[in-house]
């Protein structure tokens, strides 16, 4: 008997061939004894005879388990939702191998089994970021991250400055188009593209990686995940804070910005054979020879 009987199935919304793979997945569900619960990002096509559909938040104080049908950004919003709940996620790919989606499509029912049924899984826990925005001494936002916290500059070209320490002791100021605070989850993503460290998803670390400084000698740098960073917005030109370029609000002059790791890591349910450096090599084509 399965440790996982009620289980909530997410999917990315509109993409191809979704109920059949939803369909399929929560037939698969029931004939091992498990009760699905079809997220709304999926029931509005399908037909719910026989399953719970509805929105997620109604079931999260009884679900045990949450499988993503669709690929990382999928992964990411699911995350933070459900991260204080401590339900751990299974990542099905709808495309190509994702980072945290690993599971290929045509290995869901078998991967699923093997999780459930023969209770054959690597369990993983991934560190988020979060974020507070202080306004006059005044809390006025608030989220959480699994990739990265981003403070860019608004729609106005013009750089964006702010002063920054690492558990109260000054760092520097800096001017430039923005900040990636990511998480070694993040770390092969945006701030890989901007020149940040591939960091392992194990490490208790997260990197912090300039977006175009003005000045060459601003370089990413890497700090243990127990401190506590503050920035403060000094010049008064739009600013925006992104929490994995899904969930955002605007910055203002003068404005607190209180970054730490969030009080509850993110449990992620593997197959067997999961090898995150197989993942690099497909993701990042390390397997090709040199010629």
């Amino acid at each position: 008997m399965t440790n996982f009987t009620n289980v909530a199935i997410i999917g990315r919304r509109n993409s191809e061939y979704l109920v059949e793979q939803v369909t399929m997945l929560a037939r698969f569900l029931q004939s091992i004894g498990c009760k699905a619960y079809i997220d709304s990002s999926v029931s509005g096509e399908l037909d719910c005879s026989g399953y719970k559909c509805g929105d997620l938040q109604q079931w999260l104080d009884i679900i045990d388990l949450v499988i993503i049908i669709g690929g990382d950004g999928t992964m990411l919003s699911a995350g933070r939702e459900i991260v204080n709940y401590n339900i751990p996620i299974v990542g099905i790919n709808q495309g190509r191998l994702g980072f945290m989606t690993d599971i290929a499509i045509e290995d869901m029912i078998q991967a699923v089994s093997d999780i459930l049924v023969e209770r054959k899984y690597r369990q993983e826990e991934r560190t988020l970021l979060s974020a507070q925005v202080l306004r006059e001494g005044k809390f006025v936002y608030q989220s959480l991250a699994l990739n990265d916290i981003v403070i860019s500059r608004g729609e106005i070209g013009s750089m964006i400055e702010f002063e920054m320490s690492v558990d109260t002791e000054f760092v520097h100021s800096q001017k430039s188009d923005g900040v990636i605070f990511s998480t070694p989850t993040g770390s092969t993503a945006y701030s890989l593209a901007a020149g940040g460290p591939i960091l392992h998803p194990n490490s208790k670390v997260f990197s912090i990686v300039p977006i175009c400084p003005q000045s060459m000698s601003n370089r990413p740098i890497v700090l243990s995940d127990d401190v506590v960073i503050e920035l403060i917005i000094v010049k008064d030109t739009p600013t925006i804070i992104h929490y994995d370029g899904q969930e955002y609000t605007d910055l203002q002059y003068l404005d607190k910005i209180v970054i730490s790791k969030a009080k509850r890591p993110l449990k992620l349910l593997h197959p067997v054979g999961y090898n995150y450096y197989h993942t690099l090599r497909t993701k990042l084509d390390w397997s090709k020879r040199v010629s």
